[in-house]
């Protein structure tokens, strides 16, 4: 068993202590040694809203991460967990539940039939697994309608259907006439029967048409599918990252690398070089530069003309390209971005006055996430020697001077090799969506912050003029960090935090903390990474790592770096290490690595 179908295998013995009523529906034909694709639960009505609270309480216990949630009917919430195996890659599992089986609006089978008849699964050959599924008419249903209603049917799926057909041909017979008229069962019946979905597959528009006026839309489904379609709409699921970085960092092997592994976390991936390159240019792939400033700066007219060139391909491009993307769960990576203009200006042969740059960067749409690839001059210049070594350390200075105030920006070191950067740009895009999550859906946060926390926080993140230096004021905090995901300020006052801090998910943080810099001079401040608690009138200084679920005493002072799940009192004092959580989730003997979570 992989580790895929160990946590499958997890996730249905904790559904079965939590007193879920699930049952997993679809090919479950070699689970949960192989999961081939995502795992479709099935869970009463009334334990349909609590589900993402008990997806997150089970991902915290497992030692996993909820990366994604995507409501994509009005009873069906496809959820991603994630992790990162002993090889450092990231696996990751995919789980879609519903309640009531709807399929475009249209209600089809209610969850109360699909789980009242629910056993465990039991192969040919009597070996019984402990996960449960529906009856076998109800599998050969509920499978015979997404496929029909998909316009899909493969050989593999009229192979699974054949079987559940021989498992109770009266009960599936009936379910067929329920929802098609004699002509169209009887084909289906025959189908089934024979395995021979041949004629089945040629008349699949008509079956699906049919299987749509035996299920009419009701006035109040169709309110709720709009109601969901319009949030879709105000809150994609998809986003879109800038990866910018010096030449010779790796940007397009990198980005490559990190569309192809985080294909499970997205509907779509989609790969844009510079811009969206809606009104002509060179090909999405952007083509080679070998010198970039071997031709002279354009005037002042003609730079001018090409600023606004960019500005309405960036505007137009990410209205009727990006946006729709991003509205369909897609992933869109940009190599570079307009922004690189303010950078490098003599890369796009622009002469006109920066001011002029730097007004319209603002006027164009920011992507969810910047990623910088940075590395010394020497190892850039090891790689790609296309500007002198002066003007590639110029440029990387830049690009971090320009990324220092940015809260939605990560720096990833680009001198690793190219499988550790793209895993490390994977970790910068999962950690955003984790983010997210948290600021969207309240169901998924380990706890919520007072209002007055919330509305310090939500100026502070936004450096929103006056108000945010108003509620500083008023609260006596001061906090200028990136704020990639909510912090715990169960009590906001007198919280100081310094810029260049680095703060990860589900950080409780109390009053009177200190998280800055130690010596005069040295800009430099602590990085805390998830599920950290520090208590009242601590001072943690310096350059200082914090590791994942360490807990720092009240009016403790930490000058150095202290390791993951350990306790700190008084001055750099650890006195006791913890077992992390999830310890106790183990994998099966033949299961190659452990799941963690990711760093």
């Amino acid at each position: 068993m992989d580790v895929r179908g160990h946590v499958a295998q997890t996730l249905f013995r904790f559904l079965e202590h939590a007193g879920v009523n699930y049952c997993v529906v679809g090919d479950t034909r070699g689970y949960p040694d192989t999961i081939p694709s995502d795992v479709d639960i099935v869970v009463p009505a009334g334990e349909f809203d609590g589900l993402p609270r008990l997806v997150t309480r089970f991902c915290r216990e497992a030692g996993l991460e909820l990366v994604q949630l995507i409501r994509h009917e009005q009873t069906a919430v496809y959820f991603v967990l994630a992790w990162v195996g002993e090889s450092g890659a990231h696996g990751f599992l995919a789980v879609d539940f519903c309640s009531d089986y709807f399929r475009r609006g249209r209600r089809l089978l209610s969850a109360d039939e699909i789980v009242a008849q629910r056993g465990p699964r039991i192969e040919a050959g009597g070996t019984s697994h402990d996960f449960f599924v529906p009856a076998p008419h109800v599998q050969f249903i509920y499978y015979l309608l997404k496929k029909i209603d998909k316009q899909e049917l493969k050989g593999a799926h009229g192979e699974f259907l054949s079987s559940r057909w021989a498992m109770d041909e009266k009960g599936a017979r009936g379910q067929v006439c329920r929802f098609w008229p004699s002509t169209d069962a009887n084909m289906l019946i025959n189908a089934a029967a024979s395995n021979d979905w041949s004629e089945v597959r040629v008349a699949l528009p008509g079956l699906r048409r049919a299987l749509h006026r035996s299920a009419p839309m009701s006035f109040t489904w169709i309110v709720r599918e709009l109601g969901r379609r319009v949030l879709r709409v105000l809150q994609p699921t998809g986003m879109t990252v800038a990866v910018l970085g010096p030449d010779g960092s790796g940007k397009s092997a990198a980005i490559g690398r990190a569309l192809e592994d985080l294909a499970p976390v997205f509907r779509h991936t989609h790969y844009l070089h510079l811009r969206p390159r809606l009104v002509g240019g060179r090909a999405a792939g952007g083509g080679a530069v070998n010198f970039p400033h071997a031709l002279p700066v354009r005037g002042a007219v003609a730079s001018f003309a090409k600023l606004a060139y960019f500005l309405f391909d960036y505007i137009a491009g990410y209205a009727i390209q990006v946006w729709p993307l991003r509205r369909r769960s897609a992933l869109v990576a940009f190599d570079r971005y307009f922004h690189d203009v303010l950078i490098d200006p003599e890369r796009y042969r622009y002469g006109g006055p920066m001011r002029l740059a730097r007004w319209a960067a603002k006027l164009v749409p920011q992507p969810d996430l910047w990623i910088l690839l940075d590395a010394p001059a020497p190892v850039l210049q090891a790689r790609k020697q296309e500007v002198p070594e002066d003007e590639t350390e110029r440029q990387r200075r830049a690009y971090l001077e320009f990324f220092g105030p940015t809260w939605n920006a990560a720096v990833v070191n680009a001198a690793q090799d190219l499988p550790q950067v793209a895993q490390d740009v994977e970790s910068a895009i999962l950690r955003w969506l984790g983010g997210r999550l948290e600021y969207r859906h309240p169901d998924v946060r380990v706890e919520e912050n007072p209002l007055i926390a919330r509305v310090l926080l939500y100026h502070c993140r936004r450096k929103t003029p006056w108000v945010a230096k108003c509620f500083r004021i008023l609260l006596n905090s001061d906090i200028y960090c990136r704020i990639p995901s909510p912090i715990l300020l169960p009590h906001p006052y007198g919280v100081i935090i310094h810029a260049d801090a680095v703060i990860g998910r589900r950080v409780k943080i109390m009053q009177q903390v200190t998280l800055g810099a130690k010596d005069r001079g040295r800009n430099r401040a602590p990085v805390l990474e998830d599920d950290v608690y520090v208590g009242a009138g601590a001072k943690i200084l310096g350059a200082v790592h914090i590791g994942k679920g360490a807990i720092i005493g009240a009016n403790a002072v930490v000058t150095r770096d202290v390791p993951p799940y350990c306790t700190v009192v008084g001055a750099n004092r650890i006195v006791k290490t913890r077992a992390p959580r999830g310890a106790g989730v183990e994998p099966t003997a033949e299961a190659r690595a452990r799941p963690r979570a990711i760093a």
